[in-house]
């Protein structure tokens, strides 16, 4: 009795990791670019730093002096040459993308104001950018 106790409980522990083991975000592409975006709550804001290093921008939506963090921020990509490469409004406060080698302008929608930032991505090399929105 006790041996099938313990396979039981062997058997839930095993089930319990592989159910954690499944992605709550989801990668999406546009054109060459691989994105992902996500951060509220716990769980996502996990994933997001565990699959960070596979990106090499993040980017970042943060309210100015609160500790808080915006979601469903209109974001667009864009190379040197002004071509848009993606086009997206962030699910979460963290927004990572694989992006080739170059210089990117990114602009941010920030409670109806553009922000705009500039990014130098290198191969590999992970590039971090916040956007901060003044407080309301």
């Amino acid at each position: 009795m006790k041996k099938c106790r313990l396979a039981l409980i062997h058997t839930l522990i095993l089930f319990s990791f592989q159910a954690t083991a499944e992605s709550i975000l989801k990668p999406q592409t546009q054109g060459d670019v691989t994105f992902v975006s996500g951060g509220v709550g716990v769980d996502e804001r996990n994933e997001m730093q565990a699959i960070r290093a596979e990106y090499n921008l993040s980017v970042l939506f943060s309210v100015q002096g609160t500790g808080e963090y915006l979601s469903e921020v209109k974001v667009s990509i864009a190379d040197s040459k002004g071509n848009t490469l993606l086009e997206t409004v962030s699910d979460g406060p963290m927004l990572l993308a694989k992006l080739k080698p170059g210089r990117y302008n990114i602009n941010a929608e920030l409670e109806g104001q553009i922000a705009q930032k500039k990014a130098n991505v290198e191969g590999n090399k992970r590039t971090s950018i916040s956007f901060i929105s003044p407080q309301q």
